[in-house]
């Protein structure tokens, strides 16, 4: 079912493409035909079944091009884990879900968080209003922690703790890992990051993932695709997301199940197909 939702998008957004690829290949199978018939004149090919056939095979051939799976999953080799990569909604997966954000663990939408990000979209979802209970909530899992004092910063906390500290977060019977991926320019609050802070950062969420998934998945974000600055392609990022995970996986196991959450608007940039193939050689 959902292979035939996956088709019914490709065809819905290609339309053009498809009608230029039932045409190419039509083409071509009828140049083969005619070249077959004209010097093999004892060869009959012709009638409504061969027409039939030909429209099939150009419809189907256009089909595949177009198509391209929402899911993919693969097995990292000599262990139990296995990592899925869909499109979707991370709010909607079972199990763990990981959100970056910057190292002050802001609460406050709008210069601090914006509202664009999926920082933020945690927040509206569910502390819109009552920044009180996450607040405490991560006071009380950043404690013992070691942080600085930021005493220049006009927006926004003042507490800056090192990339990679993770705070657990639970609302209702949901469960969330918020870990410092970011660092933040002090005069505006613009998120920034890069290749080392992510790498260090992710480094940290999967030893505090190995305490709290408890055999349940683990949900991440395309990690450094939004508001971060990491400004690096879709496939790179995805493939340093993978890396990572499976040289933790392999130095220990985090959890069964490391689910990447990728969203809709990326669709185009990446092939789950060339990804699967990819990672399983």
């Amino acid at each position: 079912m959902q292979s035939l939702k996956d088709l019914w998008f490709g065809v819905a957004k290609h339309k053009a493409k498809t009608a230029k690829y039932i045409f190419v290949c039509y083409s071509s199978l009828f140049t083969i035909v005619k070249t077959i018939t004209q010097f093999f004149p004892k060869v009959d090919i012709s009638g409504i079944w061969p027409l039939f056939a030909a429209i099939a095979i150009s419809v189907g051939w256009a089909f595949w091009r177009v198509w391209k799976p929402s899911k993919a999953s693969f097995r990292i080799a000599h262990s139990n884990v296995t990592i899925e990569i869909l499109f979707g909604d991370i709010f909607t997966q079972d199990g763990v879900r990981a959100i970056g954000v910057t190292e002050f663990f802001e609460t406050e939408l709008g210069k601090p968080v914006s509202d664009k990000s999926l920082h933020g979209a945690f927040l509206r979802k569910h502390f819109s209003g009552y920044r009180e209970s996450i607040d405490a909530q991560i006071a009380a899992q950043l404690e013992k922690d070691d942080c600085t004092e930021v005493t220049d910063k006009p927006c926004g906390k003042t507490r800056c703790y090192p990339i990679g500290t993770t705070a657990f977060i639970g609302v209702n019977d949901e469960r969330y890992i918020l870990f410092a991926l970011c660092k933040a320019i002090h005069d505006n609050c613009k998120a920034y990051s890069d290749v080392e802070l992510m790498w260090r950062a992710l480094h940290r969420l999967w030893q505090r993932a190995r305490v709290e998934c408890n055999g349940y998945p683990l949900n991440l974000p395309l990690v450094g695709s939004g508001l971060s600055g990491l400004n690096l392609p879709t496939r790179d990022l995805l493939n340093l997301l993978i890396l990572s995970a499976i040289t933790e996986s392999k130095a220990n196991e985090i959890t069964q199940t490391i689910r990447i959450v990728l969203r809709q608007d990326r669709f185009e940039d990446i092939d789950l197909r060339e990804v699967k193939q990819h990672w399983e050689r």
